[in-house]
């Protein structure tokens, strides 16, 4: 378990709203953003919070519970930015 929260949230930019995914372990925390940035197509945006409550201009969040749900979540938005 983490120590504290690492989301990786993924936005379309100039869009409002964003997913969201609140890592379970550090190697996630580690793995995840690079494994999302290597699949991830131009007009997408890649970020870590530790706390999404106070980066309003990512609102608002949708939260997603599972690691490969999110990064299916992330491959629709790769879709939509194109």
């Amino acid at each position: 378990m983490l120590e504290k929260n690492i989301y990786v949230v993924a936005k379309v930019f100039d869009r409002q709203g964003c997913i969201a995914y609140r890592c379970k372990t550090v190697n996630e925390a580690r793995c995840l953003p690079g494994v999302l940035e290597a699949i991830r197509a131009e007009g997408v945006q890649i970020v870590i919070l530790d706390s999404p409550d106070i980066y309003a201009e990512y609102a608002p969040y949708t939260y997603v519970e599972g690691m490969k749900d999110f990064i299916d979540r992330v491959s629709l938005l790769n879709r939509e930015a194109a």
